[in-house]
């Protein structure tokens, strides 16, 4: 009597077992594939050989020197006309490899409307900045790729200083990879970083990539470990340190512990067979530049 009372319900309940079994197996193994997609940590750097070039971007607003957006309208994030003019010139420092007219008939087009729709009280600066600009079209046409222009074309540099190109003397590479802060999003900067870049990328024909916020040195410096050498890094000066750091190169002889208080400068890290090296290379792109 016990055992065929018992014989049902012992298989109901081993039933009901077999039946849950799967949907606690398959939550286990949901969870656990969550918290391995969650935590699994990013590739390690290869140690490859590399490239990484990075600069301040162009100059920002101070008292009585405003900056301007694309659109020509006022914008405390965006370069001043002096910015505009370094982010036109800037494609002059990879002059060998880039076609000069081109530069300035295409990639200088975001640094010219940032220099327009002026007020009526900065109509003599702006009318400055497009003779400088007329100047600078002229003098780029008489020149050939190779010679290029070591001075923002049209102006003398500064006394004793070389019109030689940059590029040509300093050996700077032609950057397959480009990043800028970003400027859009939750932890948006400034316009100034990828306004300074975007001539460069459209002379190039290179994507500048925006994907990093200020504060995402780390994750940054590991995306450019593994991109396409040569990398230009624009990003804001007092974060630069951090990237140095990140990419594994602050103790290299001759590298400053902090940016100086210049706008005209290319830092140049080469990595060979996982040894880094550094040089600080003055751009000589507009008059005054060091």
């Amino acid at each position: 009597m016990t055992r065929a009372h018992d014989g049902p319900g012992r298989r109901t309940v081993l039933l009901s077992l077999a039946l849950a079994a799967p949907v606690v197996a398959a939550g286990c193994g949901g969870s656990a594939g969550e918290h391995s997609a969650s935590t699994a940590a990013p590739p390690a750097d290869s140690g490859r050989d590399t490239t990484i070039m990075i600069i301040r971007h162009g100059e920002k607003p101070s008292s009585g020197d405003p900056g301007f957006d694309e659109a020509g309208k006022q914008d405390k994030k965006s370069l001043t006309r002096q910015g505009w003019e370094r982010s036109r010139a800037l494609p002059r420092l990879f002059a060998h490899t880039v076609n000069t007219a081109g530069v300035e008939g295409a990639a200088g087009v975001a640094g010219t409307a940032g220099t327009a729709g002026v007020d009526a009280a900065s109509t003599a600066g702006a009318a400055g900045t497009a003779a400088s600009a007329e100047a600078a079209d002229r003098a780029s046409a008489e020149r050939t790729v190779t010679a290029g222009a070591g001075a923002a074309a049209g102006a003398s540099g500064p006394s004793g200083t070389s019109n030689r190109p940059a590029a040509a003397s300093a050996g700077l590479p032609r950057p397959a990879t480009l990043y800028a802060a970003a400027d859009l999003g939750p932890h948006a900067g400034a316009h100034r970083m990828r306004q300074t870049v975007t001539p460069l990328g459209e002379a190039l024909h290179v994507r500048v990539n925006t994907e990093f916020a200020e504060g995402s040195e780390k994750e940054l410096a590991a995306a450019a470990l593994s991109a396409a050498s040569p990398v230009l890094i624009c990003w804001e000066h007092s974060r630069i340190p951090p990237i140095v750091d990140a990419l594994g190169a602050a103790q290299v002889a001759g590298v400053p512990e902090e940016w100086p208080d210049r706008f005209d400068l290319v830092w140049v890290f080469t990595r060979r067979s996982g040894r880094w090296t550094f040089r600080s290379v003055p751009q000589h792109l507009l008059p005054g530049d060091a």
